[in-house]
Parts: C-alpha cells; sequence; structure tokens
C-alpha cells in the first residue's frame, strides 16, 4: 500500500510534467519546422550563410553595427552574391538590393510598399517623438491630404518668399555670433553651430520662440544622441539600464519641449479663426490647415500637428550633418574649394535669382549629396492585396518581405558612377542627367522628400554665407575625418569635429 502510495503521488507529479515538457518540445520542433519553410520561400535567392539556425545573420549583423561597418558588410555581401541578397534574423526574412528595377516598385507602389511601424525617429523609450502621422512618418489618406496641402509651402515657386525671410536673418546670424568667434581664433564645432542656425529658421517663418534656437539645438542634438542607443539595447542589461538618469532626463525632455510646443499651437490656432489667409511664408500655418483637412481626432488635432513641428526641427538636422561633410570634402579638394569661394566671393546675393546663379556651388552641393546622403539607406514593407508572392527582379517574393535598400551604396556603386569615391563636382554638366533610381539623396516617387527644394536653398545659403565670410583652414588627419554611423538610417557623424576658419581674405 505504501509502495502504491509513492507511485500515485510520483505519477500526479511527474506526469503533468512530462506532458508539459512534451507539449514544449512540440512547439520547438513546430517552430523549427515554420523557420524551415519560411525560409525555404527564399532560397532562389542568393545570400550569406546564416550564423546559426535559429539566429540567422543576428550575430554577424549586431557586430557589424557596433563595429560600425554595417554598410560594408552589405557591399561585400553584394560583391559576392549579387545586387540583390537575403538574409534573416531569427523571423525576420529581409531582402537587401540596390537594384534600380526593384528601387522602382520600392519607392513609387504605394499599396503594395509601405513604411515599417518601428522608425526610431518616432518615439524614444515608450515617449513619442513625431509620433506616427506626422508628415513624414505618416502613410494612407491623411498623409497624402497633408502631403497636398504642405506641398504649396515647399514649393520651388515659394523659395523666393523663404529666401526673403531667411537671408536677412542668416547674415545677422554670421555678424553677430560667428564673425566675433573667428576673429578671436576659435574654432567652430560645426554641427554645434549650424544646428543654432537652422533651429532659427522656423522662428523666422511663422514658428514663435517658445524654446530659444539654442535650447532647441541642445534637445534635438541630444535626442538625435539617444536613439542609437535606443536601436542598441539589445541586452537585458541596457533594458534594466532603461531607468538611467540620461534617458528619463531625454524622455522628460521632449515631453516639455511637446507640451510648450502644443501651447503654442492652441494659441495660433486661435488667431487662425480670424484670419482670411495664411502667409505663404508662415510653415506653421500651413501645418495647421494641413491638420486640420485631415480626419484626424479633433481631439488629438494639436498633438498632430506637434508631430510635424518635432519633425521640421529632426529634417533641419539632415542639412546641419550635410553642411559638416560637405566642408570635409573642401578640405580635401582644395582646387574645388578655390572654384567654389571664387565664385560665391564674385557673386552679389541679393534675390533668390541671383542665389541660383551660383552654377558650381549646386554643383558642389550634389555631388556630396551622392557621396554622403542624408539617407543613408532605408526599409520598406511589401505587403500583396491577394496575400500572392510576387515577381521583383526575377525573385520571387512573398508578401510579408521586408526590403532594406541602400542610397550610400547606390552612390558609391562603380557600375554606376566613374569613379565613384571621388568627389567630382564636375561630373554634373548640363548634359548629364542622373537615373532618379540611382541618384536618391531626396528619395524619388510618392514619399520623395516634399522638402527638398527648401533644403537646397538652405545650404545653398548658408555655403555660400560662410565661405564669402570665412576662409576654411586645412585641418584633418585620418583621426580626426568625420566618422558616419553605418548602423543608422538617416546620416550621423560619430565624432565630434572642430572646423578651423579665418577671416575671409579677398584674393
Amino acid at each position: 500500500n505504501e509502495y502504491k502510495s509513492y507511485l500515485r503521488m510520483y505519477l500526479r507529479t511527474f506526469l503533468p510534467c512530462l506532458a508539459l515538457m512534451t507539449c514544449c518540445l512540440i512547439y520547438f520542433l513546430l517552430v523549427l519546422v515554420s523557420l524551415f519553410l519560411k525560409r525555404k520561400e527564399f532560397q532562389a535567392i542568393p545570400g550569406p550563410p546564416v550564423d546559426s539556425f535559429y539566429q540567422g545573420h543576428y550575430k554577424t549583423i549586431k557586430a557589424a553595427k557596433v563595429n560600425n561597418y554595417f554598410l560594408e558588410m552589405f557591399a561585400k555581401w553584394q560583391q559576392q552574391y549579387g545586387k540583390t541578397v537575403v538574409f534573416f534574423i531569427r523571423f525576420r526574412n529581409v531582402i537587401f538590393t540596390t537594384d534600380p528595377d526593384i528601387l522602382k516598385h520600392l519607392t513609387t507602389d504605394l499599396k503594395s510598399f509601405s513604411k515599417l511601424n518601428d522608425l526610431p525617429n518616432r518615439s524614444l523609450y515608450g515617449q513619442k517623438i513625431a509620433g506616427w502621422n506626422s508628415i513624414l512618418t505618416g502613410g494612407g489618406k491623411n498623409w497624402a491630404i497633408k502631403r497636398k496641402i504642405m506641398s504649396k509651402f515647399f514649393a520651388k515657386a515659394n523659395m523666393d518668399n523663404v529666401f526673403s525671410i531667411c537671408k536677412p536673418y542668416l547674415d545677422s546670424y554670421i555678424r553677430k555670433t560667428l564673425t566675433p568667434k573667428v576673429g578671436q581664433g576659435k574654432s567652430l564645432e560645426l554641427v554645434d553651430e549650424l544646428s543654432v542656425l537652422f533651429m532659427s529658421f522656423p522662428l523666422c517663418l511663422g514658428v514663435d520662440e517658445v524654446l530659444t534656437p539654442i535650447e532647441t539645438a541642445r534637445n534635438v542634438i541630444k535626442i538625435l544622441e539617444m536613439i542609437p542607443k535606443q536601436i542598441g539595447d539589445y541586452s537585458l542589461e541596457k533594458i534594466l539600464f532603461a531607468a538611467n538618469a540620461e534617458k528619463m532626463t531625454t524622455t522628460k525632455m521632449i515631453i516639455d519641449m511637446r507640451s510648450r510646443l502644443g501651447g503654442h499651437v492652441a494659441q495660433r490656432i486661435e488667431e487662425l479663426k480670424h484670419e482670411d489667409e495664411i502667409k505663404e511664408s508662415d510653415i506653421l500655418g500651413h501645418l495647421i490647415r494641413a491638420n486640420e483637412a485631415c480626419s484626424f481626432d479633433r481631439g488629438e488635432l494639436i498633438s498632430y500637428i506637434v508631430d510635424d513641428l518635432m519633425t521640421l526641427y529632426l529634417v533641419m538636422d539632415n542639412n546641419v550633418k550635410q553642411i559638416a561633410s560637405m566642408m570635409m570634402y573642401l578640405n580635401e579638394y582644395p582646387t574645388v574649394y578655390s572654384k567654389l569661394v571664387k565664385e560665391v566671393r564674385n557673386a552679389e546675393i541679393t534675390d533668390l535669382r541671383s542665389l541660383n546663379s551660383l552654377v558650381y556651388t549646386e554643383k558642389v552641393i550634389l555631388e556630396s549629396l551622392r557621396l554622403s546622403p542624408a539617407l543613408l539607406r532605408g526599409t520598406r514593407l511589401f505587403v500583396s492585396e491577394d496575400e500572392k508572392p510576387r515577381q521583383f527582379g526575377g525573385y520571387c517574393v512573398p508578401s510579408g518581405t521586408q526590403f532594406h535598400f541602400s542610397q550610400y551604396l547606390i552612390h558609391h556603386d562603380n557600375e554606376i558612377w566613374e569613379n565613384a569615391d571621388m568627389f567630382n563636382p564636375e561630373r554634373w554638366t548640363p548634359d548629364f542627367k542622373a537615373d532618379p533610381f540611382t541618384y536618391m539623396p531626396f528619395l524619388v516617387g510618392p514619399r520623395g522628400c516634399l522638402g527638398k527644394h527648401f533644403a537646397m536653398l538652405m545650404m545653398k545659403l548658408v555655403i555660400a554665407a560662410l565661405l564669402r565670410n570665412f576662409d576654411l583652414q586645412e585641418q584633418f588627419d585620418d583621426k580626426a575625418r568625420p566618422v558616419i554611423d553605418q548602423g543608422m538610417a538617416v546620416m550621423r557623424i560619430r565624432n565630434r569635429v572642430n572646423y578651423h576658419f579665418s577671416p575671409a581674405v579677398q584674393s
């Protein structure tokens, strides 16, 4: 009887455990079978061998991001396997491509290809930055309505108004802020200086100074410094680190920034009720009208407009990094620098027409955008309406597949560009027309950059003003060159580089 009692107790304890272990084993086997079958759908697409069956290429990709050779890794894969390769991160199946024919589909077919929902500029550790419905990160009908309305502000025809407002402010900033520093022999941390300048431009265009340009620049720089740390939080140790004071301070700063902008937006909405027309140069007025035209919840309207303002500030930073990269090329190519300086100092820039006469300046900007595009890479999610696979570039691709592409690698492809790694503004002759799917600094298609004319105007203005007033001094060695963070989709400079200027000496 005692034996039977022990046996019954043993069975009552052991059998549930055995059943649980059996269920776990069956589930694990089903996961492996599912993983195998899913990857089998991609067997016709070339790619590197996986690190392990379950992890896929996770370790290789993580190491490439940590050690900053992410884009170089894809370039090597393409040399070995072709312009279109497949890689796996556990249950994620991703196709990486620089094939212009496939890129045409990715950038023009909005029904089949959409942006991913986990873009890093949308939130930081759970706190909304630019949100999911901004003019940049959104999609669908409301996004299309906002783009249509905002296109009036960003149209090439409206840049004359923008020039007339921003040019005097730029001249004042050069005279009052930069000239005294350069005259004292100080080197300029150009990213910081230009951040303050570019955060000032919205103030000229209808956004009141709820934050000073210095505050805004400091906040934006901090947000952009934290985004890569958020993306890199893989381990439990780093996740637990989320309560770190730096992260808490940054999220509180975002809340404060959004709150203050929200108060200004609410006030401006009330003012617009008594105005028949919006000034052509009033960017906030246009943003309010664009969001009011959408089918948003009225209670969330202010939040959506703040999303767009936060997006505007983040995008302004792209111009800052672009000019910093351009200075590096001008330092390394003295002939280009001399020719550029001669053009801007011989020109009398009084209106948009005279600014647009700086032909060589535009060539320099176009070439800098080629070698160091503001957008290093992009992603799209392919979802077919009937859930059936489709052919892209000769490969059968299942619905639900992620596509990654890289403007940076396309722009550095020697099969497309002669001497692709050389900074050569002379390639941009009047007869030269770049294929829109091989030159994509502002992307292309329906999701192309709405503010590209605004960005080109700002870069021309700032470059011309800097080189008209200051001489760039030789300064870089290999250790001091700006280092681009290859793991980010938007260009970020990892190190802090001081640029040495002196008051301009007219030749």
